[in-house]
């Protein structure tokens, strides 16, 4: 009985395993990978995390504008001892008794330059993190569909290369038949065998490139997924829209997110040195207090005080050594760096979105070309076999025929992930990039 049991429980344990191993291997389409890369990829959570980060700042120089209310309380156990001399005579008296305090205290900053400069740099700072994290966003997204692409390509190698290893073996047979025949030559058998070896060998290098590119998926995605959908005969080929370059340069200089954020860090910059040189300035304050003290000393024991105080507060810094006009200069030398960084910017961004702009351009023409190309090989490779059958072509021109052709679909293959690559990334240069898009290229795949 119990061995039956213990069977039913390593069947259904297998089960379980079978089931999990089948549920991973499931196809994945983009826009799941996409759902859960958003979940999983650490450098768009540090993204998220930096911009509440940033939030929470502006929580804290509010407050500092705003008054400050504080109580205390304090009760002290008082034992003393008064020795008092006359003339003569001394006299000597212990006293034990309880001190209590409490005060309750109010202050409003009236004039302080350096928390209203504080406050409005926080609020720059939200904008620099906003725009860092539109930024991770779709670093996320451009990411995630070069390791997807990847992927299909690695794929695309190691499917060709097993059907030019197919085609190449035939060869090899046929050119061995034709020698045992006395119709052929051992340099077409030396020649095939030339070529199914290297074939082999790309075939062997593409599956480990394969298994490298799964893994850079995993990483973002945080789980492994091997059967993922292909660009199927459904992709658009369109030129870029508006089709004016200068265009897509000015919004992509208005509105693309490192650049908002490289402009928000500039404005922190500068109201760092605002503050610094705020340092300087004097400061004004209102101060109002209410005191109770109960029994204070040995002389006022039974005593209850009460004691309110309104005052407004001066002050005027004098000198500190030189050390605050240290921060006002090291705080403009930062400011001149933060400018210099939105200048690279600035130009890296308008380098990217003249490049994808001719990417996606050339990139319709060379796949209309790539295509055109694959069929005309095709003839060509017919051509060859049948003249390799009438004695007017050689195993050579069949062999090269064959390459010319898979040349040509691995090129074809390459050039219509590019197109897609280069659309995403002119978006995203143009800071239109987001799930959208992943869900246009979503409806190009096929399952």
């Amino acid at each position: 009985m119990t061995l039956c049991i213990q069977t039913k429980l390593r069947k259904a344990a297998i089960a379980v395993m079978v089931l999990g191993v089948s549920l991973t291997s499931q196809a994945a389409s983009l826009i799941d990978l996409y759902r859960q890369a958003v979940l999983s990829d650490p450098q768009y959570a540090a993204a998220k995390a930096d911009r509440d980060a940033a939030e929470s700042l502006v929580t804290q120089s509010r407050g500092q504008l705003l008054p400050q209310i504080s109580a205390s309380s304090s009760r002290v156990k008082n034992n003393q001892n008064v020795t008092s001399y006359s003339g003569n005579s001394i006299s000597s008296k212990d006293y034990d008794f309880t001190s209590r305090a409490a005060s309750l205290s109010l202050s409003q900053a009236l004039f302080r330059p350096q928390v209203w400069v504080s406050y409005a740099q926080t609020l720059a700072q939200v904008q620099q993190a906003e725009g860092s994290l539109r930024q991770a966003h779709q670093d996320l997204i451009l990411k995630l569909a070069q390791a997807y692409f990847e992927i299909l390509l690695t794929e695309d190698n190691v499917t060709l290369a097993g059907e030019q290893k197919a085609a190449i073996a035939e060869q090899l047979k046929q050119a061995t038949r034709y020698f045992e025949a006395g119709v052929g030559t051992i340099t077409d058998i030396n020649e095939a065998q030339a070529r199914y070896d290297t074939v082999v060998a790309q075939e062997i290098a593409a599956k480990n490139s394969l298994e490298v590119k799964i893994r850079t998926l995993e990483q973002l995605v945080g789980g492994v997924h091997r059967q993922l959908d292909h660009l199927g005969s459904r992709l658009v080929l369109e030129m870029p829209q508006p089709g004016v370059i200068d265009e897509w340069l000015e919004f992509s200089l208005a509105n693309n997110p490192s650049i908002k954020a490289k402009e928000a860090a500039l404005e922190v910059s500068q109201k760092e040195v605002y503050k610094s040189v705020a340092a300087h300035l004097p400061t004004v304050d209102l101060v109002a207090s209410r005191v109770q003290n109960q029994d204070p000393s040995f002389t006022m024991i039974g005593a209850n005080t009460w004691n309110s105080t309104v005052s407004i507060q001066i002050s005027v810094p004098l000198f500190s050594g030189g050390t605050q006009q240290g921060r006002v200069n090291q705080a403009s030398a930062q400011k001149e760096r933060a400018r210099y960084e939105l200048d690279a910017q600035t130009r890296a961004i308008t380098l990217s979105t003249r490049s994808e702009f001719l990417n996606v351009v050339n990139g319709v023409a060379q796949v209309n070309a790539l295509t055109q190309a694959v069929k005309s090989n095709e003839v060509a490779l017919y051509s060859a076999k049948k003249g390799l059958e009438a004695g007017t072509r050689t195993s050579f021109d069949v062999l090269n025929a064959q390459q010319l052709l898979f040349t040509a679909k691995r090129d074809l293959a390459l050039a219509r992930y590019q197109y897609v690559l280069a659309r995403l990334k002119l978006r995203g240069a143009a800071g239109l990039l987001d799930e959208n898009d992943i869900e246009l290229v979503q409806r190009w795949l096929d399952k």
